[in-house]
């Protein structure tokens, strides 16, 4: 009888994701060695922390995205990278979108931004966004620092700054990904 409650309890821990790791299907990661002046490459889960505590309370995504998704969605395979992390909002309304890569090696590095980068493209062509954050893609960014690529489309910018015309709109919203830009540089110093 004990066998079977115990059992049972721990069904029902896995399937409500109690033992469940945070990133389910992310593959293991390290710290490796740089090459930048014996610096270590800071984990993928430092440069996700990172950037989410840079915007704090302004970070939106929450919804994480499957490794299939990440084929799916952005194009990118799973022989391409060691480990990845993104997340885009749970309301569709809302385009934040974050996600971090960390390639396997040079090569591989060059197809995700490529890939992220054409998905970048597909966004901003898509005729179907909501009209508040048309100008809020056209500011999104790939990014990439050591072996990590990101797509980058976070942040809020006032009502006051709504308002400008388009181009500074456009600027702050440009403004606000550097945060994350900011955060991940300040990993490697």
């Amino acid at each position: 009888m004990k066998k079977k409650i115990v059992a049972m309890i721990l069904v029902l821990a896995c399937v409500t994701g109690i033992y469940a790791p945070k990133n389910a299907w992310e593959a293991p990661v390290t710290v490796e060695a740089s090459t930048q002046k014996g610096k270590k490459t800071p984990s993928i889960q430092k440069v996700y922390n990172a950037v989410k505590k840079a915007y704090g309370d302004d970070y939106i995504p929450s919804e994480k995205v499957s490794k299939k998704e990440l084929k799916e969605r952005y194009g990118i395979s799973s022989k391409w990278y060691s480990a990845a992390i993104a997340e885009v909002p749970m309301i569709s309304a809302n385009a934040d979108t974050l996600v971090i890569v960390k390639a396997k090696n040079a090569a591989s590095k060059k197809k995700i931004r490529s890939a992220l980068k054409k998905y970048r493209e597909k966004l901003i062509q898509d005729t179907c966004q909501y009209p508040m954050n048309q100008l809020k893609i056209q500011a999104s960014k790939v990014y990439v620092k050591g072996n990590y690529v990101c797509f980058i489309m976070l942040g809020t910018i006032s009502n006051k700054q709504e308002e400008q015309s388009e181009d500074k709109v456009i600027a702050a919203y440009k403004k606000q990904n550097e945060k994350a830009v900011k955060a991940i540089n300040k990993l490697y110093k």
